[in-house]
C-alpha cells in the first residue's frame, strides 16, 4: 500500500509537471505573435481591398489593389485586361495576393466607366500612368509596394499591354502574357486579310463598353499605328528582363503569328523569357489552377 501510494503521488506529479509546461509553451506562443495582432486578435496587416482613382492624362481611371498580408513592402503585380476586357483574372489576382502578393486591376481611358476615350495607343500610355502614380513616394508608402518589384501580368490585348508597358519602362522587373496578342504584329496585328477584317470590325462596333470607339476607329489606329506599337520591333528594349509567354491552342490570337515571333524576338535580348502552351480556349476556362500555379511560380521565382 505504502509503494502503492509513493507510485500514485510521483504520477500526479509528473501529470501536473506536464500541465503546467503545456501552459508556459501556450504562453510563450501567444507572446511569440501578440506583436502581430491587435487587442481583438485580429491581425495588425491583414489582407485588404481598396479603391483607387488614377490619373492618365487628365482623365480618370477607376482601380483596386488587392492589398496581401503583412506590413510589407511587398511585390506588386498590375492586371491588364484584354479586349474589351471580359475576362478579369481577378482569381489569379486573388491567388498572387495568398502568395504574398499587391495587386493592382484597372480600366484603361473609355473602359467600362473610366474617363476619356479608348484606343490602343492610350492604354498603352495609361498602363505608363498607372506605373508612375505607384511610384509616388505616397502612394507607394501607403499600398506598401516594394518599388524595386513591380510585375506586370495581362491577357489577350492586355498582354500586349503587359509586355509593352516593360519594353517601355526600365523599372518593371518581370511581365507575363496570357494568351497575349501584338497588336501591331507586321503592322497589321488582328487585321490580317479581308475575313478577320470583318470578323474584328464587327466585333468592335458591339463593344459598347468601350466609350468613342468602332471598327471604322479600330481599323484605323492599326493602320495608322501598326508598325509603331509591334511589339517585336520594340523588343531590344527587354534588357535581359524575365517574361513569359503562356499561349493557348486556339485561333483566336494565332500562335504563329502572334506569339511566337515575339517569343524569338525577346529571346535575342533576354536569356529568360519562357513559353508555355496550354491545351484549352482564350480564357483558359479550363486551365485556370494551371494558369495561376504558373504565372505564380514564375513570378515568384523571378520578381521577388
Amino acid at each position: 500500500m505504502i509503494f502503492q501510494s509513493v507510485t500514485l503521488t510521483v504520477f500526479r506529479r509528473i501529470v501536473l509537471a506536464s500541465v503546467i509546461l503545456v501552459s508556459i509553451s501556450a504562453c510563450v506562443h501567444n507572446i511569440s505573435n501578440i506583436s502581430d495582432r491587435n487587442q481583438g486578435g485580429q491581425k495588425k496587416f491583414p489582407a485588404s481591398i481598396s479603391e483607387l482613382t488614377i490619373v492618365s492624362n487628365g482623365k480618370r481611371l477607376p482601380g483596386l489593389i488587392y492589398g496581401a498580408e503583412g506590413i510589407g513592402p511587398h511585390p506588386t503585380a498590375i492586371m491588364l485586361h484584354g479586349y474589351p476586357g471580359n475576362e478579369k483574372n481577378l482569381d489569379v489576382a486573388q491567388s498572387l495576393r495568398r502568395a504574398g502578393w499587391n495587386t493592382i486591376f484597372f480600366n484603361y481611358r473609355g473602359a467600362w466607366g473610366a474617363e476619356g476615350e479608348f484606343s490602343f495607343l492610350n492604354s498603352e500610355q495609361d498602363v505608363q500612368s498607372v506605373i508612375a502614380y505607384l511610384q509616388e513616394d505616397a502612394v507607394s508608402k501607403k499600398l506598401a509596394i516594394d518599388l524595386n518589384k513591380i510585375s506586370l501580368v495581362g491577357h489577350s490585348m492586355g498582354g500586349h499591354m503587359a509586355i509593352a508597358g516593360i519594353l517601355d519602362n526600365q523599372a518593371i522587373q518581370c511581365a507575363v502574357a496570357h494568351d497575349g496578342a501584338n497588336m501591331g504584329a507586321d503592322g497589321k496585328g488582328i487585321f490580317t486579310d479581308q475575313q478577320s477584317i470583318k470578323l474584328w470590325s464587327d466585333y468592335s462596333d458591339s463593344l459598347f463598353m468601350l466609350n468613342g470607339w468602332s471598327g471604322k476607329k479600330a481599323i484605323a489606329e492599326i493602320a495608322e499605328h501598326g508598325s509603331r506599337i509591334d511589339l517585336v520591333t520594340r523588343s531590344k528594349s527587354i534588357n535581359q528582363r524575365p517574361v513569359k509567354l503562356i499561349a493557348a491552342d486556339t485561333d483566336v490570337i494565332p500562335v504563329d503569328l502572334h506569339i511566337k515571333p515575339l517569343y524569338a524576338a525577346l529571346q535575342q535580348y533576354s536569356d529568360n523569357i519562357d513559353y508555355q502552351l496550354i491545351d484549352d480556349d482564350h480564357s483558359f476556362s479550363n486551365s485556370r489552377d494551371l494558369l495561376i500555379h504558373s504565372t505564380i511560380d514564375f513570378l515568384n521565382k523571378n520578381c521577388r
